[in-house]
This record gives C-alpha cells, sequence and structure tokens, in this order.
C-alpha cells in the first residue's frame, strides 16, 4: 500500500504532463473536483491552396466531482465554421497497483455542427461514444517517478468534429511519458492519424507548454491548470 500511495503522490506532480495534451483524442485523464485546466492551440495545416489553411482552438475543461469532468472545446476554423462541442465524462474506476483508470464519456452533447461544407455539415452534428482506460507505468525499477509512461487504449464510435474526418470509430490509444520533471512527450493513434507532442511544465506554475503533429499538420499550445 505504502508504494502505491506514493505512485499517486508520483502521478500528482506528473498532473500537467497528463493533462489532455492532444484535444482530439479521448484518454481516461480525469480532472478531480474543483480543478480548472484552460488551454489555447493553433493548428498550422497542410492543406490545398482554398482549403482551411489554420484552426484557433481552444478548450476549458471543468472537474465537477472526482469522477465527473466537463469540457468545452472551441474551434474556429479558417475558412469555415466556429463552433463549441460539448463533452461529458465518467470515471468508472481508479488506478490500482494492477488495474487501470477506465473512463467512458459523450463527445458534441448538442449536436453542434463543425463546419460549413454541406456534404459534411450533418456528420459533424453527430454525437460520439467512447471508453477509455490508462495505465502508468514506472520506467526505472523501484523508482517512483519519472521517467514513467502512462499507457491509453481506447474504443469509439465515429466522430467528425475536427476538419471533417472520421476519428475514434473502434480501437485508439498512445502513450504519455514524463521523462524527467518538467519534459514530457507523446505518441498517439486517434484512428485517423498519428500525432506527437514534447511539453515542457515550468517548475511550479501549472503552466504547460507543447507542441507537435497532427498527421500532416502542426500544431503549438500552452495550457493553465488550477485548483479552485
Amino acid at each position: 500500500m505504502r508504494s502505491f500511495t506514493a505512485m499517486v503522490g508520483a502521478l500528482v506532480l506528473a498532473a500537467a504532463a497528463f493533462a489532455d495534451d492532444i484535444v482530439t483524442m479521448p484518454t481516461a485523464n480525469q480532472l478531480k473536483a474543483r480543478e480548472v485546466d484552460v488551454a489555447a492551440y493553433y493548428l498550422d495545416l497542410k492543406m490545398p491552396s482554398g482549403a482551411p489553411q489554420f484552426v484557433h482552438y481552444q478548450t476549458l475543461y471543468l472537474g465537477l466531482t472526482d469522477r465527473v469532468e466537463l469540457d468545452f472545446h472551441r474551434a474556429d476554423v479558417n475558412r469555415d465554421a466556429e463552433s463549441v462541442v460539448t463533452v461529458l465524462s465518467l470515471k468508472l474506476a481508479a488506478e490500482g497497483p494492477q488495474t487501470p483508470d477506465v473512463v467512458v464519456g459523450v463527445r458534441n452533447i448538442f449536436g453542434e455542427p463543425t463546419t460549413l461544407h454541406p456534404d459534411f455539415r450533418s456528420r459533424t452534428k453527430r454525437t460520439s461514444v467512447y471508453a477509455s482506460a490508462a495505465k502508468t507505468y514506472f520506467l526505472r525499477e523501484g523508482v517512483q517517478g519519472p521517467p514513467l509512461a502512462r499507457v491509453h487504449l481506447g474504443v469509439g464510435t465515429e466522430d467528425w468534429t475536427l476538419l471533417n474526418e472520421k476519428r475514434h470509430e473502434g480501437p485508439f490509444g498512445g502513450v504519455q511519458m514524463l521523462i524527467v520533471p518538467t519534459v514530457g512527450a507523446v505518441v498517439q493513434w486517434d484512428g485517423q492519424d498519428w500525432i506527437t507532442a514534447l511539453t515542457y511544465m515550468p517548475p511550479r506554475s501549472g503552466i504547460t507548454i507543447k507542441g507537435g503533429t497532427y498527421g500532416d499538420h502542426r500544431w503549438y499550445g500552452v495550457a493553465l491548470r488550477k485548483q479552485l
């Protein structure tokens, strides 16, 4: 029990690294009660001339209880629509020494259309559901802290809310790593694209600076997490 308590303490210290670094893929990372995470992203799109060239994306995550989280994802797509997608998630099981965190969720609860394109507008209004599990592994024997890895595996129904592309249908997942207390790395597959990231967390700031690749595109972001 002492070992697991130490592990929980290490995870609390690493919470910023295990925030939702990539907003397009659901994970079992869940805020605690009264925790707030706010973030802003810029997606630099590699698209044909005439298509959207960038996306301004903001997120607000609210820990309503230790098991219930409410999220808002606002996207302002160049040459396309501005929208807000609402996500509600519920933690079914907390991580233990041998068991993972397990979370279920619903994306786009209110059926918000996220594009003006007539061929895709009705698809983007669809509500999707998912289940995701995550387990943390320490990579140095006997050391309850970095370097560590958090392995994600999820399954869901189709989600068309970003760039008119189908994501999260069937299996998806990835790995988040905390290399040292201030630096992390991410590799994920969301069912459509491979996603990578590097993260940096200035000590005792609650801030995470991050960026990486998203399929053929690049993205950059900054997040702030606080306990109310």
